[in-house]
């Protein structure tokens, strides 16, 4: 590879084992070296990278086998070290090929680079909006113009190129939300794989591997036999496969938790088992999960199963009204907290991350179970490092600021519901500082589950990250807004980076007028703006600039008040920041 491509390899995995994405003292002594290998990469991206690709047209082959291995080692399908470069990379080689009318280079690139946008769009699991739905219309497309080759299957030089071709027609399936067109398209794979001629046309392709991957393709159609949609064909698609991949571990002397638990869960949607069986079933699996085991299967077992048993609680009022039922969701979801804390650090991984994902969204905390706030701070802690650290400077400078406001107008937060019952004044302020306090590390909580904070200290995200990152706002909304002991953060969620006036930011689904948590919100927009400065005094004077448009102009003649008065936000230490959070 070329000599900037090495340099940025390096770099990356020293971030990586810098950042590690879990709190602890070496990262706060590696922060400034971390902001230093950023800068670099940023450098070689503008200076290097970019001019490459600007000029692939006349670039000699070896080049390009450079580039491709250079996007290969950052996307290695476990670490993911950097999805965005190698999306930018083979959205480049594909432009090439196009221009070249290379068929067999355009079948490659489309089905790499529908593969690298699918990673990148897992920072968007769990997350439903109008962004979420785009980007995975646009991941379908491209894996649907790679399968539309399938007519040309015969005359392709290279095996390999025909797998690319059968690989984007299965993939289809996985980012389609319609589940009619992920059957059919699971269909078609399965009569083809199976097809003697095609694979004699190709003999040196992994059939059997493809074959047993679209059966566990088409079983994920699982959860739609229990809502009485699918037609009798589809039905008996999906149950076939779910024989097929399953069944095996069923009649297993040694069963494997990962796909014996489908299996019944397959029973259950289909009638063959009652609600009662399965119950009994999913705790007697929860209950033999090791947790001194950190594999696939022991992670399935002590946090998908959870997750699963609190959803059959949640759909189920009956098994709600049985307090046995209560007591072991909650005992396993505190079991469940523990195996994610003492999971080895440097084991994370996209699995480990995806766990993350499920778990912020799907979490289930009925009366009697350990409220979602309890359970979610000490993952903030473990799992995002620097966005903690972060959270608790936001939040002292939250604090400062709101105590501020307070002290200029005791009325500038009577509109705030948690104040609302509240007589004593002494009371009131304190409960509004805790707050403000807590918001900080709140605001941005959207971001914990879209794993995109460590590709944010890496480098400068691309304008097709970015649109994907300004989810944050709707995901954190709506999974703060799910649980009573979270909510009262979920409007300063969604609302941080709209403006005051309305006429800029996002998302639009904020509202401010609408929003009891409003001025609080205001506060939150200006300290998160200050947050993203790394020259806060430059920061605080466009902040005033924009009183009244993008920021409130009560919060912003508090922060000139504050300016004037001498105070310096500056003086807050991010190292001092974390030995304060270390003891709360």
């Amino acid at each position: 590879m070329e000599a900037y491509q090495d340099k940025y390899l390096t770099n990356v995995r020293e971030i990586a084992r810098c950042v590690r994405l879990c709190h602890n003292e070496a990262e706060a002594d590696g922060e400034e070296h971390v902001l230093q290998l950023k800068a670099e990469n940023d450098r070689i991206i503008c200076d290097y990278l970019f001019p490459a690709l600007d000029n692939l047209h006349g670039a000699e082959q070896k080049e390009l086998d450079d580039l491709t291995l250079f996007a290969d080692q950052l996307m290695d399908w476990k670490t993911n070290l950097d999805c965005g470069i190698y999306v930018v990379i083979h959205d480049a080689l594909l432009s090439l090929c196009r221009v070249r009318r290379d068929r067999e280079g355009i079948i490659r690139e489309l089905y790499k680079l529908g593969m690298g946008l699918y990673y990148m769009n897992r920072m968007l699991e769990g997350v439903e909006s109008s962004i979420s739905n785009t980007v995975r219309f646009e991941n379908e497309m491209v894996f649907t113009e790679a399968a539309s080759y399938f007519r040309f299957f015969e005359q392709m030089e290279k095996e390999e190129t025909k797998g690319y071709i059968i690989r984007s027609l299965a993939n289809i399936a996985i980012c389609s939300r319609n589940y009619h067109r992920r059957i059919a398209t699971s269909a078609r794979i399965l009569q083809i794989v199976q097809d003697e001629e095609y694979k004699a046309q190709a003999p040196g392709l992994p059939w059997d591997r493809f074959l047993r991957g679209t059966h566990q393709q088409m079983s994920a159609n699982r959860a739609e036999l229990r809502k009485n949609v699918l037609s009798k064909e589809e039905m008996a698609l999906v149950l076939d496969s779910c024989y097929e991949v399953f069944k095996p571990e069923a009649i297993n002397d040694n069963p494997s938790i990962r796909w014996l638990w489908p299996y019944y869960d397959m029973e259950y949607a289909c009638g063959y088992a009652d609600l009662k069986t399965t119950i009994e079933r999913l705790e007697r699996l929860m209950e033999s999960a090791r947790t001194d085991l950190f594999d696939q299967s022991s992670m399935y077992g002590n946090v998908q199963l959870p997750i699963y048993y609190g959803r059959l609680i949640r759909e189920n009022p009956v098994l709600q009204e049985q307090p046995e039922k209560i007591r072991t969701l909650d005992r396993m979801n505190r079991k469940m907290l523990e195996y994610l804390m003492n999971y080895p650090a440097e084991q994370f991984d996209d699995y480990y991350f995806y766990l993350i994902n499920l778990v912020v969204t799907d979490y289930y905390d009925p009366s009697g179970v350990m409220p979602y706030r309890e359970f979610i701070e000490p993952i903030i802690r473990r799992v995002g490092g620097n966005f903690y650290a972060k959270g608790c400077r936001a939040g002292k400078m939250l604090k400062m600021l709101c105590g501020a406001l307070w002290d200029t107008d005791e009325s500038t937060f009577d509109e705030l519901p948690i104040l609302a019952e509240i007589t004593d004044s002494g009371k009131k302020k304190q409960t509004l500082l805790d707050y403000a306090e807590a918001c900080g590390l709140y605001y941005d909580f959207g971001l914990i589950k879209m794993n995109i904070t460590r590709i944010m200290q890496t480098r400068n995200l691309f304008e097709r990250e970015f649109e994907r990152y300004k989810a944050h706002t709707i995901s954190g909304y709506k999974d703060l807004k799910s649980h009573s002991s979270t909510e009262q953060f979920a409007e300063v969620a969604l609302g941080h980076h709209r403006w005051y006036n309305g006429m800029g930011g996002y998302p639009e689904e904020y509202v401010r007028l609408s929003s009891p948590y409003r001025q609080m919100t205001d506060a939150v927009a200006v300290i998160a703006e200050i947050m993203e400065s790394s020259d806060r005094e430059a920061c605080i004077d466009n902040i005033l600039e924009e009183s009244g448009k993008q920021f409130s102009p009560i919060v912003t003649s508090c922060l000139l008040y504050l300016k004037t008065s001498g105070f310096s936000f500056a003086e807050f230490s991010d190292k001092d920041d974390r030995g304060a959070s270390e003891k709360r």
